[in-house]
């Protein structure tokens, strides 16, 4: 006993397969496409001063968490 059919699919299912492969890649395109940006954009820029209107990675503000 199988779960899937063993046959020739026909063409609505073939076409109902590849929408859902578009609709798959896009989603992941939306998801991980920021955060590869994002992680691309920095090391172009690199460690370098920030441009104005934005804050540098490293503060010179005292770490946050109570003690000192």
């Amino acid at each position: 006993m199988t779960l899937m059919t063993t046959g020739a699919r026909s063409g609505a299912a073939a076409t109902h397969d590849r929408s859902v492969v578009i609709v798959l890649l896009l989603m992941l395109a939306l998801v991980f496409g920021p955060a590869i940006g994002l992680h691309v954009a920095s090391h172009l820029f690199g460690p370098g001063a920030a441009p104005d209107g934005l804050l540098s990675a490293v503060s010179a503000e005292a770490p946050r968490g109570g003690r000192g």
